[in-house]
């Protein structure tokens, strides 16, 4: 007994210590000195892109008194320059393509609430169905324009969706042990190693080349069918189950700071020749406890769902407005929401 005591010491030992010895080497090896992520618990180190300066000054010179911010449903949606000359206010676009919620909290906080607008009164944000509390997993690198070099908030809101309870464990074993820089160096050699024993007639990079496109190529494996993940159902759409994990709360915390009013836009996926698109029980429930928890935090919320004012006919491609839908749609919203726009 004593002896497997003491064997199990040792290992023990050495799983604490050969990592620390590996992190002794990370600022000795060539390529090991990356930049630190803006998201350290769910992020490896990794060169990416500097902050978009040019941007944040070109907001502030315009000094807007409101902004929009969301993917291309508020830029199919909204025109800045027609919404500023019709509610004679001055309005700036924060749109970004395909962008994730992450994506616009940031744009939020580093583009406007922490840009010194003297004049900002409001954010507009465009968005569909549960897109504001499920919409919490990002590319890395997609952020990176929008991003300082710190982003606590959103480190832990995205650590807590991606490793749960044990994100605060994953944290702290990251920064003790540094093996995520350990890794940009020894994954490379671990990975090339065998690969050079292995190749005979080609260098190893051409057998790893080899390995992964002709050998587990996509035609080769196993059919398989492919979900279907373009209408949320289930635990999705159980708004009070995911909204303390989303970025929702820390939206209205940043504003309530500022001083600045939120509106959210729910906007209208694309409708049947006959009608608004159908909308599922648990859909329905989910947008009424989504506008229940805004409007008790003094947000303004409007559901465009079922407007007779947007027909089929002003629709594009999926979502997507025509270019004189975008005129219309960008009209009746001066009108409709003048109070907000005061």
């Amino acid at each position: 007994m004593r002896g497997q005591v003491l064997s199990l010491a040792v290992v023990l030992a050495g799983t604490l210590a050969v990592p620390l010895g590996l992190r002794a080497l990370n600022g000795a090896v060539p390529g090991a000195d990356v930049r630190d992520s803006y998201l350290p618990t769910v992020e490896t180190p990794r060169p990416r892109e500097p902050f978009d300066q040019a941007a944040a000054d070109a907001v502030r010179e315009v000094q807007p008194q409101f902004v929009v911010i969301g993917d291309s449903m508020a830029g199919i949606r909204i025109d800045p320059l027609q919404l500023s000359r019709q509610a004679h206010r001055q309005v700036v676009g924060l749109y970004q393509q395909g962008s994730p919620v992450a994506y616009w909290y940031l744009a939020f906080k580093n583009l406007a609430v922490e840009n010194s607008l003297k004049s900002l009164r409001g954010a507009i944000f465009f968005f569909r169905d549960d897109q504001l509390t499920t919409q919490v997993q990002v590319t890395p690198g997609s952020l990176d324009r929008v991003a300082r070099d710190h982003e606590l908030e959103l480190d832990r809101v995205l650590a807590a969706n991606r490793l749960g309870v044990f994100s605060e464990v994953h944290r702290a074993a990251r920064s003790v042990y540094q093996f995520d820089r350990t890794r940009t160096w020894l994954e490379p050699v671990l990975l090339h190693g065998p690969a050079k024993l292995a190749a005979r007639t080609m260098p190893a990079p051409g057998l790893l080349k080899a390995i992964n496109t002709e050998v587990f190529a996509l035609d080769r494996l196993r059919p398989f069918e492919t979900a279907d993940l373009a209408a949320s159902q289930g635990g999705a759409l159980e708004f009070q189950a995911n909204v303390g994990d989303s970025l929702l709360p820390e939206i209205i915390r940043l504003a309530e700071g500022a001083q600045i009013k939120l509106a959210f836009i729910r906007v209208q996926r694309r409708p049947a020749a006959e009608g608004p698109p159908p909308q599922s029980p648990e859909l329905t429930a989910y947008v009424n406890a989504l506008k229940g928890y805004l409007e008790a935090r003094g947000a303004y919320f409007h559901d465009d769902w079922g407007d007779p004012d947007e027909p089929l006919s002003m629709y594009a491609d999926g979502d997507h407005l025509t270019a004189e839908g975008r005129l219309r749609y960008t009209q009746r919203f001066s009108e409709r929401h003048a109070r907000f726009l005061q």
